[in-house]
């Protein structure tokens, strides 16, 4: 699996997703979710800000700036919003995330979630690779590459110069 670079780049598939922080070994899990639509989720979360986990409205909030990936699982299970919902409570507990979403379930959902050939079944989803990854650069991350490609230029530039010295010797 490649990682993505770019929201834009998303699926607009029904997933349970984790929002992490921090980076290399020092990953650690923020925040586990549910969506219908990944894509418009993440949207929701990271630039829109305007879910509870990013606004605040909850006791504990999620600061979208120091999100530095995001990893998600796919399913055909998931397409049934009671299998998405058992989903996530599974995904509480082998991924244990800083923050959870609302995770109180019921009726069909509280059933799958009871069903132990269901939860064994996701708990190795949860337990596998994600079916996507993506990475979000630090303001430090563009920073060092602008200046990478600030050098790259300025390097063609001088060989540029260079060639045209020459050719008219």
């Amino acid at each position: 699996m490649d990682p993505l670079y770019s929201i834009s780049d998303l699926p607009k598939k029904p997933a349970v997703y984790v929002l992490y922080g921090g980076k290399n070994r020092g990953l650690h899990p923020a925040y586990v979710g549910i969506t219908d639509a990944l894509k418009n989720r993440i949207i929701q979360h990271l630039v829109g800000r305007d879910s509870s986990i990013a606004t605040g409205t909850s006791a504990v909030g999620l600061n979208p700036d120091y999100v530095t990936e995001v990893k998600w699982w796919e399913s055909e299970e998931f397409t049934r919003r009671s299998a998405l919902e058992a989903a996530e409570l599974v995904a509480f507990e082998v991924l244990n995330p800083v923050l959870r979403s609302k995770g109180a379930i019921k009726g069909e959902a509280k059933k799958l979630y009871e069903d132990k050939e269901f939860t064994s079944k996701l708990k190795r989803l949860f337990q596998s690779q994600p079916t996507g990854r993506l990475i979000l650069p630090s303001l430090s991350d563009l920073a060092l590459e602008v200046g990478k490609l600030k050098k790259r230029i300025s390097d063609l530039e001088a060989r540029g110069r260079g060639d045209s010295v020459a050719k008219t010797k």
